[in-house]
């Protein structure tokens, strides 16, 4: 072997151990590579697409928003997908009132529904939040065709010492699981009951010790929160981490809940550093939003990531075969 093509072998093989070094140290660089050229966790594929479906009514979740101009893009693509409801989980903007206002006017025609975050609730006023989305209190449910939705408030993070709030809860779907209109509940909240990335994780057990054991007894089956600035997706659980079933793409209506991290409007990311045995999917680098359709003939909930870029990066359905 010649002198030059020794040079050329040292060459390439040094730079392999410098890059398997800077991969070891930063595994981060090479995920964020992948998804420069359009690769990154996929876990299932929409088939149909929600706009194909024919009697769909759809509603879009997404919190934890900046003033700039990915959470500008975040609102804007929102309205394309025509939602019924928006609902928002906290964390507007993180700045004042008024500048959430002033970038979120293009949803003052839409109907939405929001619960405060830990930024409105510490730093803002949170009722002129209310006020503007013409709410009365931080914790509330309503009914839209046959879903219920239960608003909770977790701005106190240990909500155990919310007595109040508690016993709304079990009675609010108590009574909701009697009525027989009721085909299917749907929680959202600003903290995450379920999270890979163990951010106050205290206040994150407290919530999920109080209130799964409710959820497990009421028949909710989706749960959507906000706080963790990125997208995750759950197995269908029940408490102390029961997974049931191994489905990843299409769930059947049980006694557990499929748990969402949708803190994607735009603020920043928030880097996972471990994925936890009942997670499905995780996506750190993308902003956008959940998009939630309803088929009422197909008894099926339809849901959807939607990055900016508007590539549905997850996809999952849950049928209710009761009916």
């Amino acid at each position: 072997m010649n002198q030059k093509k020794k040079i050329i072998i040292l060459s390439i093989l040094l730079s392999l151990i410098i890059l398997s070094i800077i991969i070891s140290s930063n595994p981060r660089l090479v995920d964020r590579a992948l998804y420069r050229i359009g690769i990154q966790e996929q876990v299932c594929f929409s088939d149909p697409k929600i706009n194909e479906i024919q009697d769909e009514i759809n509603f879009v979740f997404v919190g934890d928003f900046g003033i700039n101009r990915n959470s500008l893009n975040t609102l804007n693509n929102i309205k394309l997908v025509n939602p019924e409801i928006i609902i928002l989980t906290g964390d507007l903007g993180q700045a004042t009132f008024e500048e959430w206002k002033e970038l979120s006017i293009n949803l003052e025609n839409e109907t939405v529904y929001t619960i405060l975050g830990d930024s409105e609730s510490e730093i803002f006023n949170g009722e002129k939040y209310l006020k503007h989305y013409g709410l009365e209190n931080e914790y509330y449910s309503f009914d839209y065709e046959n879903i219920h939705f239960l608003g909770i408030s977790t701005k106190l993070g240990n909500i155990s010492y919310d007595f109040e709030q508690l016993e709304f809860i079990k009675t609010d779907l108590e009574k909701n699981y009697k009525n027989s209109e009721t085909q299917w509940t749907i929680v959202f909240m600003h903290l995450p009951m379920y999270s890979s990335k163990a951010i106050d994780f205290e206040f994150m057990m407290d919530i999920r010790n109080e209130l799964q054991p409710i959820f497990d007894s009421y028949g909710v089956d989706l749960v959507v929160s906000g706080h963790k600035h990125a997208y995750e997706r759950t197995s269908s659980l029940m408490f102390n981490n029961i997974i049931l079933g191994n489905e990843k793409c299409e769930y059947q209506k049980s006694d557990g809940q499929v748990y969402l991290t949708v803190g994607t409007g735009g603020h920043s990311h928030s880097v996972f550093d471990n994925k936890e045995s009942w997670s499905i999917i995780q996506n750190d680098n993308d902003y956008g939003f959940f998009n939630l359709a309803l088929s009422k003939k197909q008894n099926t909930l339809y849901g959807e990531f939607i990055s900016n870029t508007g590539k549905i990066v997850d996809s999952f359905k849950i049928k209710n075969n009761e009916l």
